[in-house]
């Protein structure tokens, strides 16, 4: 590539690029083994996809909540008793959250606000992106996924800065949600977490022994329930919910034993789906790998 602010191929440069070029019938082994190994991706990944789109119909069927047939309404009335006091944004009184609210009190379950469960609650740290090479983990809110953190490009801060994090650490079994952006992103701290800082964007909630964890965490994620959290966004450049709005959610409350159950199941289907997607990258490495044997060492035609 040439030039400094732009770096950029040139056409002369592409016609330069030395290209082996093996007998014709091994080209064509290449080009098999590459679609093969692509099919197989495709299928891995396929596989991967539907358990993890499978989680919200197993929980809401666990639970006896019947997913309603939601679309927004271009036209519906709201009476000055129901406004009054209240949000004037008319999305906030679309008929579907209605109705969601209605399919989750239908189910087999009572239903409790979930600061009757919080211990302590608050947000994370804003603080200077200052990262080093060594020093405190700090989670980010791209590192919140659905049920789980994503510990790669984790980013350190200077331990400097531990004071001015103040109560911004989590400990293993704490829950972390999304507040700005994509809100309502949930998951449990993983022990592999413990003691990092983690971010403004994202608030931290501990929970007493009376309720499952992870069984909050993927009722948090599933889609009825972000409906609802996306609902309560406040402000109007960049929406984002507060505490209160997480301590006034309403949960579906099975039994322990079924929370747990619940909780194992997802937790199974989601190793497999990760399981799936490692294979489908292994499988397309593997076969660019041969590729690349075939080419180097000269394999002969084995016609």
């Amino acid at each position: 590539m040439t030039g400094n602010t732009l770096p950029r191929l040139q056409t002369e440069d592409i016609k330069k690029l030395l290209i082996p070029i093996p007998p014709i019938k091994i080209q064509q082994r290449i080009i098999d083994n590459i679609k093969t190994a692509y099919k197989t991706k495709k299928e891995k990944e396929a596989e991967a996809k539907r358990l993890i789109e499978s989680i919200d119909d197993y929980v809401l069927s666990e639970l006896g909540i019947e997913m309603p047939e939601l679309e927004d309404k271009m036209t519906f009335s709201v009476t000055a008793d129901e406004v009054r006091g209240g949000r004037i944004d008319p999305y906030y009184y679309q008929p579907k959250f209605e109705e969601i609210e209605e399919a989750i009190e239908n189910g087999k379950f009572e239903i409790k606000r979930l600061k009757k469960f919080i211990t302590k609650i608050h947000y994370g740290a804003s603080v200077k992106n200052i990262y080093v090479d060594e020093g405190i983990p700090l989670l980010r809110i791209l590192n919140l996924k659905e049920n789980k953190i994503d510990l790669r490009d984790v980013v350190k801060l200077p331990e400097s800065m531990r004071k001015e994090l103040g109560t911004a650490f989590v400990e293993e079994g704490d829950l972390l949600i999304s507040r700005s952006g994509t809100v309502g992103l949930v998951s449990v701290v993983p022990k592999e977490a413990d003691g990092f800082a983690f971010g403004s964007f994202m608030i931290k909630f501990c929970l007493n022994d009376e309720i499952s964890k992870n069984y909050i965490s993927i009722w948090l994620n599933t889609k009825l329930q972000k409906l609802l959290t996306e609902r309560e966004k406040i402000g109007a450049i960049q929406g984002n919910i507060t505490i209160g709005t997480i301590e006034n959610f309403k949960i579906p409350l099975p039994p322990l034993k079924i929370q747990n159950k619940i909780a194992e199941e997802v937790k199974q289907r989601m190793q497999k789906a990760e399981q799936l997607q490692k294979e489908a990258k292994e499988v397309l490495d593997k076969a660019k790998q041969e590729v690349e044997e075939i080419i180097l060492n000269g394999v002969e035609d084995e016609s």
